[in-house]
């Protein structure tokens, strides 16, 4: 599950009380627990992870620059068909414009200045400078992620709901029809990305913590390098349609029962102007395979046409006690990530994402010899990565249940203790199956698949040249060497249990408020592929993905009150009386404990292969304690001798996200005035407090053991108090 989708569910459990399935939920709305969905312009392999100073904190003269333009509009009928019939019609049309450049665009090639041979591609739009990651410094250079890109996308949509009343049942049938249509072009790693680590020049070429990954960059030495060649462009059209019925059903003045069934189908994206591609497995060997060829889908995978959600739920009042009591049960199927076919652009015959990886500690013979250069593109001869989705992929699905009793404290205020649940299945995780075993020397011959073949009788562009490599393909197919193979496959798990107090005041004599307290567990056995957090978004092995289970965004415990106080007037007359009335204060307070993240070692140490920014490879544990009472401060969060670095070309055993950050606590008050001008003219005053008690939230530390700000806080998490004033004049 995404962490910041299952945060801003629990938000929505604590403060508005939204995240539990109750009876009176519309099955037409198809939300769930994973939050909000939204369509993103990143594009590529993996997001990346970055260390402290990372992508968001660049050096100056490398920023980046959006200029996002959105348009919506819906036209709805509502028609009374009888007095127990309703029906509601609605067209609606959305539509993103988005550009994304960097502050070098049109006016500095940084590339061609520095002389290197092989990058640069896109033109005086995609002007700048390479990526440089240097292990334990702040990146320079220009974003290399989906910079420069261009995307408009379109949804348009049409709906109708027909309503009956009928004696005890109020039921409801609805569905929904949307064309959604996306081009897009984007650039990624186009100016080169590379890699330092200190491995070259550690003393003993081991993991002795020795070595400095700046006199590696200086030396011109990446551990890793990777480039785009070529334009990564698409003209992606889509429809889905979806369909419910739902009856509310009151078996008695206490009793109700709400039972309803959703069905949704979504076709794969379908490129109407470009090539992609993807693999197909046959015995557990990949193949590629060109989209609408042989056979093989032109949307790369094929439908799930069988997405059916059952929802149940039932309240029973006790009158007598003041007591409610409430239950729900059902299934809600996720999003598609569309950005998944976003990455199938970046694969031959038409996009080249070559990676170089060396050997973590001896440099390879062609990083000796071409230092940050690469070659002439050419199918059959340059070693790519590969990113493919599970063509036969299952629908992604959560299952909820839940279960409260509510109690009313007098006439305004109401107790609730409740009980949340989901289990996650079918969830998207990234599987590197070509990595290899950990080892020293050169990682290719070591991976299971140096070369893949596309499946006999495909036919390539005509634009595009292929040469056969060197020792020849199987059956004389058409076969290319390849280094990673990012396969995205539905196969992850996800749990998560609730339980929640809530204590609701109704307005009144002056008062309202909602306070909330969640204590909570989060588990996942792989972390998000968009939102992997404080971690990797790839597992250490990938033989051993079981090893993956821990925490995912697990905070514990979470405390929010929410409150809106009228200040009564002094009971005078007069001037003093004039200044103290019309005056609310409110207030929001939030305090929790810190996410978890994963101790881990910059850079490939296990020479396994990875992925270009991610940093898998986990550090050991020393049997020290992790805490001590010395700890929990921004120079020194843990205690760092309880981990080391795991010995060069082994894996790590420290579990995943097995230690916990510091947590937040937050309070924003506003005070208001309200001045009547006139009959028809009202001024309001408002002042706000943001963190008004300036309370320092700190960051997660540095989890990277081999880097010099190891288990230190350098950054907040939240700015420190700030005040805002405010007039309006209403007429």
């Amino acid at each position: 599950m995404d962490c910041n989708n299952y945060l801003d569910a629990r938000n929505e459990l604590e403060v508005n009380n939204q995240g539990t399935i109750r009876i009176d939920q519309n099955l037409g709305e198809g939300s769930t627990l994973t939050g909000r969905y939204s369509l993103s312009a990143e594009t590529g392999f993996m997001p990346g992870e970055m260390p402290p100073g990372g992508v968001g904190t660049l050096l100056p003269g490398f920023g980046s620059y959006n200029d996002n333009f959105a348009q919506q509009g819906s036209l709805a009928w509502t028609r009374v068909l009888s007095p127990t019939l309703v029906n509601t019609a609605a067209i609606s049309v959305s539509r993103l414009a988005m550009h994304r450049y960097d502050q070098n665009a049109y006016t500095n090639d940084i590339v061609s200045q520095l002389n290197i041979q092989g990058v640069g591609f896109g033109g005086q739009g995609a002007f700048g400078a390479p990526f440089f990651n240097v292990q334990g410094y702040s990146p320079m250079g220009d974003n290399y992620s989906a910079t420069p890109m261009k995307a408009w996308d379109t949804i348009a949509e049409g709906r109708d709901t027909l309503s009956w009343q009928r004696r005890r049942h109020a039921v409801q049938f609805g569905g929904s029809y949307r064309k959604f249509i996306w081009p897009m072009w984007g650039f990624f790693q186009n100016r080169g990305y590379y890699q330092f680590t200190n491995g070259f020049t550690t003393d003993n070429g081991t993991n002795d913590g020795t070595g400095s990954a700046l006199a590696s960059f200086l030396l011109g030495l990446p551990a890793i390098k990777q480039r785009q060649a070529g334009i990564p462009q698409m003209q992606l059209r889509q429809w889905y349609a979806d369909g419910f019925v739902q009856d509310s059903f009151r078996v008695s003045s206490t009793t109700t029962i709400e039972m309803g069934l959703r069905y949704e189908f979504m076709e794969p994206l379908v490129d109407i102007s470009y090539t992609n591609s993807n693999l197909t497995f046959e015995k557990g060997t990949p193949s590629a395979f060109i989209g609408g060829e042989n056979g093989f889908p032109k949307g790369l995978k094929y439908p799930n046409p069988h997405n059916f959600a059952p929802r149940l739920g039932i309240s029973k009042a006790f009158s007598d006690w003041g007591v409610v009591l409430h239950a729900a049960y059902g299934i809600f199927f996720t999003p598609v990530d569309m950005n998944a076919w976003c990455n199938q652009r970046h694969n031959v015959p038409y996009v080249f994402p070559e990676t170089q990886q060396s050997d973590n500690f001896t440099p390879s013979a062609s990083i000796l010899a071409t230092n940050l250069n690469f070659g002439h593109p050419v199918l059959g001869q340059t070693t790519v990565s590969f990113t493919a989705m599970d063509p036969h992929a299952p629908s992604q699905y959560i299952e909820q249940w839940s279960g409260s009793v509510e109690k009313s404290l007098g006439h305004q205020t109401t107790l609730e203790v409740g009980y949340l649940g989901s289990h996650g299945l079918h969830l998207q995780r990234a599987h590197l199956i070509n990595n290899a075993p950990p080892g020293p020397g050169p990682i290719g011959p070591r991976r299971p698949f140096p070369k893949i073949s596309f499946v006999p009788d495909t036919t390539l562009p005509g634009n595009v040249t292929y040469t056969a490599p060197a020792s020849g393909c199987p059956n004389n197919q058409i076969c290319f060497p390849v280094s990673t193979i990012n396969l995205l496959e539905n196969s992850a798990q996800s749990w998560y249990d609730a339980g929640y107090v809530n204590v609701r005041r109704r307005f009144s004599r002056g008062l309202t408020f909602l306070a909330n307290y969640t204590w909570a567990k989060d588990l996942s056995d792989a972390p998000d592929f968009r939102s992997p957090m404080f971690e990797s978004a790839i597992p250490q092995n990938n033989n051993d993905l079981a090893a993956e289970r821990g925490p995912a965004c697990d905070v514990r415990h979470r405390f929010a009150l929410s409150a809106v106080y009228a200040i009564p007037a002094w009971d005078r007359d007069g001037l003093i009386r004039a200044i103290s009335k019309d005056w609310r204060l409110s207030t929001v307070y939030q305090v929790q404990t810190g996410f978890p993240f994963t101790i881990s070692v910059f850079g490939d140490t296990a020479n396994s292969g990875t992925v270009l920014g991610e940093n898998p490879i986990r550090a050991n544990l020393t049997g020290q304690p992790i805490f001590t009472s010395q700890m929990h401060a921004a120079a020194e969060w843990f205690n760092r001798a309880a981990f080391r670095a795991p010995a060069a070309y082994t894996f790590g055993d420290v579990g995943r996200n097995s230690v916990y950050g510091p947590g937040m606590q937050t309070l924003d008050l506003a005070v208001v005035r309200d001045f009547g001008l006139t009959e028809r003219m009202k001024l309001q005053f408002r002042g706000e407090f943001f963190n008004a008690l300036n309370h320092t939230n700190l960051g997660t530390p540095d989890r990277f053991i081999n880097t010099p700000q190891f288990g230190t806080i350098t950054e907040a998490t939240t700015p420190g108090r700030e005040i805002q004033l405010s007039a309006r004049v209403s007429f």
